[in-house]
């Protein structure tokens, strides 16, 4: 039985969770030595609870740390050519345990105001006990944000539409738009055509018809809830509110494949 195959049994049989329960456990005890390695040479990195961080992205504290170092200088570069950074309201859209938005202030410049907001209220109560100089927001799983109309310029979320309903795709997109000042800067990660080869026969040809492709019985928003989004369900959604400045599609890497990366600007 292939991966999506497995993916499907357990969903229907109700132990997708409890799947990914195990696997957090062994995840834990695979790396547990790696990780207290990281630990006792970086004393006075503030680390999340493992499984705040597994919830989010993975479970290797080194991947956390300076791959969200990485992360955010990745993010400066892609959206440098489109969008002034010095000075603005950068606004990190379901920013878990602050990964990414950590760095920022060292990587884009102190002059700006980050603010990260998360569905999960104790990845938000951890980032504001010790990620000081950023706002933390704790958002329900349909908006609104506890922010003002066209109060942000920059905003970004990392592979979030990857575990949204076409429901929450058209509700958080609204609220983004609300958010976002005219002519500011949104970047989004998506499962686009490079996760062909995780489909299975029934999902990729919805997929290649352009419909969004989702992965349900489980709780929307964990990790294990999956939308699989075409391009052309995405500029559908788009519409005319925003310009695509860039699309860069993902590619598949051999055990799996990259995310598309959306440049976008409200009009």
């Amino acid at each position: 039985m292939n991966k999506a195959a497995l993916s499907t049994w357990l969903r229907q049989a109700g132990l997708m969770h409890l799947a990914d329960q195990l696997r957090f456990r062994v995840l834990q005890l695979r790396h547990r030595r790696e990780n207290q390695r990281f630990r006792a040479a970086h004393p006075g990195v503030a680390l999340p609870p493992d499984y705040l961080m597994y919830e989010s992205f993975r479970l290797r504290y080194q991947s956390y740390y300076a791959g969200g170092r990485e992360t955010a200088e990745w993010l400066r570069a892609e959206l440098a050519p489109y969008a002034s950074l010095q000075g603005q309201h950068i606004l990190d859209w379901g920013c878990g345990p602050g990964r990414v938005v950590r760095h920022l202030p060292e990587v884009i410049g102190q002059g700006c105001r980050f603010t990260g907001t998360d569905a999960n209220a104790a990845s938000v109560a951890w980032c504001r006990a010790h990620l000081p100089g950023i706002t933390f927001l704790h958002n329900g799983m349909r908006p609104p944000l506890a922010l003002a109309a066209a109060s942000v310029d920059v905003a970004y979320g990392i592979s979030i539409f990857t575990h949204l309903s076409a429901e929450g795709h058209a509700s958080w997109l609204a609220e983004l738009l609300r958010v976002l000042r005219p002519g500011g800067v949104l970047l989004l990660t998506t499962h686009g055509a490079a996760f062909g080869a995780i489909l299975t026969p029934a999902e990729r040809v919805r997929f290649d018809a352009g419909e969004l492709v989702e992965r349900r019985q489980v709780r929307e928003g964990h990790r294990v809830f999956a939308a699989f989004q075409p391009p052309a369900f995405l500029r559908r959604l788009f519409g005319e509110q925003l310009e695509v400045l860039r699309h860069t599609p993902g590619q598949w890497l051999g055990q799996g494949a990259s995310q598309d990366v959306w440049v976008l600007r409200k009009k």
